[in-house]
């Protein structure tokens, strides 16, 4: 390392790294401690680190702390084994064995180095006394079993480890996954999983030969479960086979996954549960001789990668670190019934007012209230409309129309009204305590019923839309409507206020409601459109999505709210579909037929076998009869959500009333509005967990750049697309998206300025730079090509701006090594254009910084781990210094001025932040210490002040990485 003058060294602030945390980590695997408590305490992986978690008073799992196990080598964890008698935690990743004492109190911790990769391990410990050596056995990677023995009385100062003995089995091959089974060394059954689908029983104790060779799958295995003298197995053909452990004979196949199946889990009674690649959980029933598949349960949460059933909750874990529950009832094979109810009715439409009374119009025309004791005629209307048989919000009225009739039932006494119009009722809507009937030639009526039933006040829409409406909400005195051609309508004191065309494309709306003080709608298009409400401004577009990223719904048609839950109900060819608003998870998915026909939702509190529970009560017609599905619903709590259900590619941070939020895009095509809150004590309250504020589905594919420069943020990504963005009241707003001329991908962009007007550079991966300028109210666009690659100039990989003497700079660099900086003016055009070489290989990372609008520092990172830093001083004149530290592509750098120093951040797919020191007077790049991060891939880097002595990098990759620095002497400490 190279020493600084003594002179200079009295002035430089060094920073140390002071703590590390990951956020959104692979929650790898999950066990129960204390297995005896009323209250167990749950521990699951989160990277290298554990998380321990118990429930509080309201049932709620909450963290309760975290210990970092493998900070130096940063492997995840695979495994955990855990003795509460001794308060003694094993936890075991890659080649590495961490024994933990006092791990709920005062973690002490020593690490074993193995020589191969540990694919399973388990520990053994007979003796009642608290003090006393336990016995391990790992399997390794190559199918070498080995026993060790370890006091586990001893101080963690003084562990020592003995190896007792090794088996190397006969049969050589890579094992993919291992179960350990026996309460002793002579007891001990191996069961491996191979790379070719085999699987292996032996018994190491008495032979290195297999005891057993099954051979079915005809893809390497995933999972492996011993339950009873049964033997199940998950591999990568996707089927889940049935073995019986006495015989070693093969039993059953069964297939539910239409994704590779990664983890599987015990259930209760005859139950066994697999999670697959695309975050779907089958369960299934088995027998003496069959397995079948009983429920298959959408999550949308990611790769399923850990599982734990514990009190009727079934805890997962994912690639892309979600930690949560699924919960089922006491008796879980009885999950869902099916029957018939008044079987004699051949039925056009019915609406349920309870689950003991129903109105029913038959295919005469003939409408009923059917109960459990009797069945009464109440009118005969041969001409009715069968879609038209509406029930009131109050659960008081029903409403039905024919050619020019509308007629009103109440139900309490089944008193009649009727009314006449002029022209023909297209369809009706109840809203509140009106109705509001849709007439042919696009006229609207908006209608009351005096409560004796006895006169009618009608008023008529003054609309002027040729549209034809199909749903209808009130707000604040407001009407809300969507049309069959969607666009939707604003209408007060019965005049239109506001119309939004095609807010959803050509297709229908199918509901509008407003949840949360903002108004929601659902089209035919498929998507859910949230959209801000202000009483002195028109409804803006905030937000769309699809209504779950677990399943495709093809037909969004209705909004359900029970017991304080949203969900959105629809059609995906035959089966309906209900999910969650706010998770998305899926949470019913029967086959009823399809969309059009008469059906029923409603959610029940407690019934029979779903007692204390809610379960889920959907009737629908089909051959003329009412049947009805009453199911268990699986509801999904969330303990630690996921950003990304892939590889963040980028983050940028914003503020919001003091406040850091982040935004990250990644391959997934998703922009996440995150924040991370505060826990804990000390150096703990840095960093706690992750606070997802809002979900954008706006790109249709990757996003791979963003850019935030307040209030104002922009992403770009696959197929052209550029969408801008404003932060305004805790959510991102969408003001602007187009696409560029041909199909390419946006590699990277950043602002120019925001005022007066919104200019940014932005760099395509078919060698176009290009430079955009819009007006504040987006009215109007111009763009120019800065830079058009011909013959060998590679692309422009990343951007970069900055501003010097009150000139806008925007620097690039390229696949062929070089840095170009370009000179703009007030109405960007190019003063002047710099190109110099910098090495000969790909350039992959770039960062522009200004100094007192007179010295220009430009950081570049490249293909070989290189960084280089260029000082700019008058007539374009440089120095430039060189550290050639990792040993991997930089990925991205920051430049950081502190009081006292000059820090270079970067970042590599080494898998480790590296800190550099520049001293502008010496002109030299030192390598100052480096951090092994705890996640692959990283691929963006932000560097913040927290305090005066105190800097934050944030990293993103598979996961996300917070490094915190201060100028103390070297120190680090665990989360």
């Amino acid at each position: 390392m190279y020493t600084w003058p003594q002179a200079l060294r009295s002035h430089i602030s060094i920073y140390y790294v002071k703590l590390m945390k990951s956020l959104c980590a692979p929650v790898l695997t999950i066990k129960r401690g204390e297995e005896d408590a009323d209250c167990p305490v749950l521990l699951a992986s989160n990277g290298c680190m554990i998380d321990s978690y118990k429930k509080d008073h309201n049932g709620l799992l909450v963290s309760q702390h975290q210990t970092c196990v493998f900070e130096e080598r940063k492997c995840n964890i695979y495994g955990l084994t855990y003795l509460d008698k001794q308060d003694v935690l094993f936890a075991y990743g890659e080649k590495l064995v961490a024994v933990i004492h006092q791990f709920s109190s005062t973690p002490q911790k020593q690490v074993f180095t193995f020589k191969d990769w540990i694919q399973a391990l388990r520990v053994f410990n007979k003796q009642e006394e608290p003090r006393h050596s336990v016995e391990i056995v790992t399997l390794s990677i190559n199918n070498a079993v080995q026993l060790l023995r370890l006091d586990v009385s001893a101080g963690s100062s003084n562990l020592a480890i003995e190896e007792v003995t090794t088996v190397k089995s006969s049969y050589r091959v890579s094992i993919t996954h291992s179960v350990l089974d026996g309460d002793s060394w002579n007891s001990l059954r191996t069961v491996a999983g191979t790379v070719m689908g085999d699987i292996i029983i032996s018994y190491p104790s008495k032979s290195s030969s297999p005891f057993h060779v099954l051979r079915h799958h005809m893809g390497m295995i995933f999972g492996l479960l011993i339950k009873c003298n049964f033997l199940f197995s998950v591999s990568d053909d996707r089927s889940l086979h049935m073995w019986s452990l006495d015989d070693a004979r093969h039993l059953d196949e069964c297939y539910g996954h239409s994704t590779r199946p990664f983890s599987i889990c015990d259930g209760p009674q005859n139950v066994v549960f697999t999670g697959s690649q695309d975050g779907c959980i089958c369960m299934w029933l088995y027998g003496e001789s069959f397995v079948s598949l009983l429920k298959l349960i959408h999550t949308g949460c990611g790769v399923i990668r850990s599982f734990l059933f514990v009190s009727q909750e079934l805890f997962f874990g994912t690639d892309y670190g979600f930690f949560g529950s699924v919960t089922f009832p006491e008796n879980i094979e009885n999950m869902q019934t099916v029957n018939l109810i008044y079987p004699n009715l051949t039925v056009q439409s019915f609406v349920a007012v309870s689950q003991q009374c129903y109105y029913i119009l038959d295919l005469q025309g003939t409408l009923y209230e059917a109960n459990a004791v009797s069945l009464s005629k109440i009118m005969q209307c041969s001409s009715a409309r069968s879609n038209s048989l509406k029930l009131s919000p109050c659960r008081k009225y029903v409403a039905f129309s024919e050619d020019k009739k509308m007629h009103v039932v109440r139900i309490e006494d089944r008193k009649c009204s009727l009314f006449c119009t002029v022209d023909q009722i297209l369809d009706l809507f109840w809203v509140d305590s009106y109705l509001f009937l849709t007439l042919i030639n696009f006229k609207n009526l908006l209608l009351h019923l005096s409560e004796d039933m006895s006169e009618w006040i009608n008023h008529t829409l003054q609309i002027d839309v040729r549209e034809i409406f199909s749903c209808v909400t009130i707000h604040a005195g407001d009407l809300f409507l969507g049309t069959n051609k969607g666009s939707i309508v604003v209408a007060h004191d019965l005049k239109m206020k506001q119309i939004i065309k095609r807010a959803h494309g050509k297709n229908g709306v199918t509901d509008v409601k407003f949840y949360r003080n903002k108004l929601l709608s659902i089209g035919r298009d498929g998507k859910l459109c949230i959209w801000k409400r202000d009483y002195e401004n028109p409804l803006q577009l905030l937000s769309w999505s699809k209504p779950s990223t677990a399943i495709e719904m093809e037909w969004p048609c209705r909004f359900l709210e029970a017991t304080n839950q949203l969900y959105v109900a629809g059609f995906r060819g035959g089966n309906f579909i209900l999910v969650n608003y706010e998770s998305g998870h899926c949470v019913c998915d029967v086959w009823c037929g399809g969309r059009r026909r008469s059906w029923c939702l409603s959610v029940l509190e407690e019934n029979g076998n779903y007692k204390g529970s809610k379960s889920l009560c959907f009737e629908f017609v089909i051959k003329k009869r009412i049947s009805r599905i009453t199911l268990y619903m699986s509801d999904l709590r969330v303990i630690k959500p996921n950003l990304h259900l892939s590889n963040i590619t980028s983050i940028a941070v914003t503020k919001i009333d003091q406040k850091d939020f982040y935004v990250t895009g990644g391959i997934d095509a998703m922009l996440v509005l995150s924040r991370f809150t505060n826990s804990g004590n000390d150096y703990d309250k840095l960093s706690g967990s992750v606070e997802v504020v809002q979900r954008l589905q706006a790109h249709s594919s990757s996003v791979y750049c963003i850019s935030a420069m307040s209030p104002y943020l922009i992403s770009v990504g696959g197929k052209s697309e550029i969408f801008i963005w404003r932060l305004e009241a805790g959510n991102l707003q969408q003001l602007f998206n187009t696409r560029m001329k041909g199909d390419c991908r946006l590699l990277s962009v950043q602002f120019v300025s925001v005022s007066p007007y919104i200019r940014f550079v932005v760099s395509c991966s078919d060698g176009r730079l290009m430079i955009y300028e819009l007006s504040k109210v987006l009215d109007s666009k111009k763009q120019t090509v800065l830079f058009e690659s011909f013959g060998g100039d590679g692309i422009m990989v990343k951007v970069s701006c900055a501003s010097l003497n009150e000139i806008a700079l925007c620097g690039a660099v390229s696949s062929t090594g070089m840095l170009h900086i370009w000179s703009l003016s007030e109405l960007v055009d190019v003063k002047d254009h710099r190109r110099i070489e910098v090495e000969k290989c790909g350039l992959s990372a770039l960062s522009m910084y200004s100094e007192d609008g007179k010295l220009l520092y430009v950081g570049v990172g490249s293909e070989s781990g290189t960084v280089s830093i260029f000082q700019f001083e008058k007539n374009w004149k440089f120095v430039k210094s060189i550290n050639c530290w990792h040993s991997a592509t930089c990925t991205d750098l920051r430049l950081h001025r502190t009081a006292q120093s000059f820090l270079v951040f970067s970042i590599a797919l080494d898998c480790r932040l590296a800190v550099f020191l520049y001293s502008p007077g010496f002109k030299m790049l030192s390598f100052q210490q480096s951090v092994l991060l705890n996640i692959a891939d990283p691929s963006s880097l932000i560097v913040s002040n927290v305090s005066n002595k105190l800097a934050k990098c944030i990293i993103a990759g598979t996961s996300i990485c917070l490094v915190y620095f201060d100028d103390s002497p070297p120190h680090f400490c665990d989360g």
